[in-house]
């Protein structure tokens, strides 16, 4: 039961981001690990746990060192090879994390940790449709999918060619309805229809995002940006000065914001252009 307890919080601990392992003074955190390791040099779990926070220093010998001292102890200890994996990967030698994280989702087959490690990895060898299924199959196993597996999914789709731009669409407006509709994945699809020159396309998301948006300045610059870059100039002006026209109804202390005086500099230059 005890052990039992130990592989639990073990697991628990492998879950956080390497972020949150690094709180606070790393290398004191390491010592106390060496401390309980030379108390209990035979529980695997001990060094484990100093391996990821070599992992988290970056220093990717003394955490191979640990991971194969945790193995040495326990055989059986599957998530050796997801640690593994994730430290080849932030070592850049994506070949090994793939290996490694292969042998761990052939046992842990819908892990969704390990999947989007993998894919990561298989992006950076070129393999963006492979790891296009490794996204996908993480979004349906995920009970709360996070925002960047629909965004890097999307960049997979994107980057492979031409042809794949309405399937990464596609993936972002799924993002959307699963996530509702955050800014990062409506800019990134609105940038990704301009590319593709789909102007009406973009328009059509971004006068979306407007009516949905309590301040609207943001977007109907955008909307002028667009305009600009598909020759409609008049249109463009009409949009450019709608946003000066939100900004004037800002109290006073929020117009004085450095942001804000930019944004309206750059947009009274926008609109005497577009004339």
């Amino acid at each position: 039961m005890i052990q039992r307890y130990i592989n639990a919080c073990v697991f628990a601990l492998l879950w956080l981001p390497v972020s949150a392992l690094a709180h606070g003074d790393l290398h004191l955190q390491i010592e106390d690990a060496t401390k309980l390791i030379e108390k209990e040099p035979k529980k695997p779990e001990l060094y484990l746990k100093r391996g990821e926070l070599h992992r988290a220093h970056q220093d990717w010998d003394a955490a191979q060192a640990d991971y194969d001292r945790a193995g040495a102890l326990d055989r059986n200890m599957a998530v050796l090879d997801l640690v593994r994996g994730k430290l080849f990967l932030e070592a850049n030698w994506p070949l090994s994390a793939v290996v490694a994280l292969d042998r761990f989702l052939a046992v842990h087959t819908n892990h969704v940790d390990a999947l989007v490690t993998r894919a990561r990895a298989l992006v950076k060898l070129e393999r963006r449709l492979d790891a296009v299924n490794d996204y996908t199959r993480a979004i349906a196993s995920a009970a709360q999918p996070q925002p960047e597996m629909f965004l890097e999914r999307a960049h997979a789709l994107e980057n492979e060619g031409e042809a794949y731009v309405e399937q990464a669409l596609k993936g972002l407006d799924e993002g959307m309805t699963r996530l509702g509709p955050l800014v990062v994945l409506q800019q990134n699809a609105i940038e990704m229809e301009v590319k593709q020159k789909h102007f009406d396309a973009a328009l059509t998301r971004v006068d979306r995002a407007t009516a949905a948006a309590p301040r609207k300045e943001t977007w109907l610059e955008r909307r002028g940006d667009i305009l600009q870059q598909a020759g409609r100039s008049k249109e463009a002006g009409e949009a450019y000065q709608a946003a000066l026209n939100a900004l004037a109804t800002l109290p006073p202390s929020r117009r004085q914001v450095p942001a804000i005086i930019d944004m309206e500099q750059r947009l009274r230059n926008a609109v005497g252009k577009s004339q």
